[in-house]
């Protein structure tokens, strides 16, 4: 955003210095304004889709991150339940060992010593079967229990294989998806170095152009008033020798003043009140258009607002809400009504996808301002169209005006 809003300027003093003088200059200035300006538009179109891409691999990456880390607490738990599971087995494994020992002593308790001293040495099968045997024996258990209790310990270490496997690829993922955003990133700034120096250069050639026109024109309005001057001294009092023999016309005096009746007329007075009737009832219109089911304001907005002006200057960074440290868009709008006691979800389309729908012309403080479609960037409104984000790599936390054709969506958290 912030290289969105620099270049605009820069369009703008562009156009300014391009578009100055046409009329001075028509038939030179009309091909270079059309050139320059398209030019100018190309790049900034460019660097707007560069943008766009980059914000889109950066919302990507963060869902990436989420769904990392909500994986991640998952193995946990799994490991955890694999771990309980085998607790249990080893637990059951010692009671019938303590039983098949005592029932057995003095009758073939040596050929059941290596099933319970060594058990990895058999296979599972066979474990299963001789564990049968003994509690079928003994009474003490059920095969049933057994079999189930192994069951299920096979079924969590599934679980949990499974698990690691989509962490797994989910990590590569998101390798990827920070590679590829730094790769966009780089074009991005690279592009901006070059639109920059492009326009910079555009701009010089026109100013000089400007320039020696308008000192050529000057030099030519001297030189004509110069002319004029010469030609007026030239013919002082040469034309008032004949005017002797016109004394008879006297009557012709006669019309002097009749003539100034004409500047009575007040003809302008009518058209005066024309504008009266444009009263603005129009204006009203929209008033009853839909706005009674938008959701009313929450009184945490303030809140969320001055949570978010808090973080002015704060840096940039993928994935990350860390008051004082770093954020991305949907970081800062999830602290910010975070703040006020209001939970959104980490990213800006879960954020659009969990807050109620407000028109952009009745957007308030502390409305969530959606862009792009797929949305891929979000900021707190603050009122006077005006929004505080967090814009890209390489900026900071800042206030900068909402780009409406760009408004996908407005959300009201609350």
């Amino acid at each position: 955003m912030k290289l969105r809003r620099h270049l605009s300027r820069t369009a703008v003093a562009a156009a300014t210095i391009l578009l100055a003088a046409p009329a001075v200059f028509p038939e030179v200035a009309s091909a270079a304004v059309g050139e320059a300006e398209a030019e100018v538009q190309r790049i900034v179109d460019e660097l707007e889709r560069l943008q766009t891409q980059a914000d889109i691999l950066a919302e990507d990456y963060a869902e990436a991150v989420d769904q990392k880390g909500q994986l991640d607490v998952e193995v946990v738990e799994a490991e955890q339940r694999v771990a309980a599971k085998q607790a249990e087995l080893n637990e059951l494994r010692g009671d019938l060992s303590e039983v098949a020992i005592r029932s057995f002593t003095g009758s073939g308790a040596d050929v059941l010593g290596p099933l319970f001293s060594s058990p990895t040495q058999y296979g599972e099968g066979l474990q299963r079967d001789q564990y049968s045997r003994v509690a079928l024996s003994v009474g003490t258990t059920t095969t049933d229990d057994l079999d189930e209790l192994i069951a299920d310990l096979d079924q969590e270490k599934a679980d949990l294989e499974s698990k690691r496997a989509q962490v797994e690829a989910l990590t590569q993922t998101i390798s990827e998806k920070q590679e590829q955003t730094e790769q966009l990133t780089a074009q991005y700034v690279e592009a901006r170095v070059d639109a920059e120096a492009r326009l910079g250069e555009e701009i010089r050639k026109e100013e000089e152009r400007r320039a020696a026109e308008a000192y050529a024109a000057l030099q030519a309005e001297l030189a004509a008033q110069q002319q004029a001057a010469a030609n007026t001294s030239s013919n002082g009092g040469g034309g008032g020798g004949g005017g002797d023999t016109s004394n008879s016309g006297g009557t012709s005096n006669s019309n002097s003043g009749g003539s100034n009746d004409s500047g009575t007329s007040n003809s302008g007075n009518s058209s005066g009140n024309s504008g009266s009737s444009n009263s603005g009832s129009s204006g009203s219109s929209g008033s009853s258009g839909g706005g009674s089911s938008a959701p009313a304001v929450s009184g945490l907005a303030g809140i969320a607002v001055q949570a978010a002006y808090g973080q002015l200057g704060v840096p940039y960074r993928y994935a990350t809400s860390l008051p004082g440290v770093s954020f991305d868009c949907s970081g800062l709008t999830h602290y910010a009504w975070g703040q006020a006691g209001v939970y959104l979800p980490r990213n800006s389309r879960a954020q659009a996808a969990a807050t109620p729908r407000v028109s952009p012309a009745a957007a308030q403080p502390g409305d969530l301002i959606f862009y792009y479609s797929p949305i891929s960037h979000v900021g707190i409104y603050v009122g006077g169209g005006q929004l505080v984000h967090a814009p890209n790599s390489g900026t900071v936390v800042k206030v900068a005006s909402v780009s409406w054709n760009k408004v996908t969506a407005v959300g009201r958290p609350g």
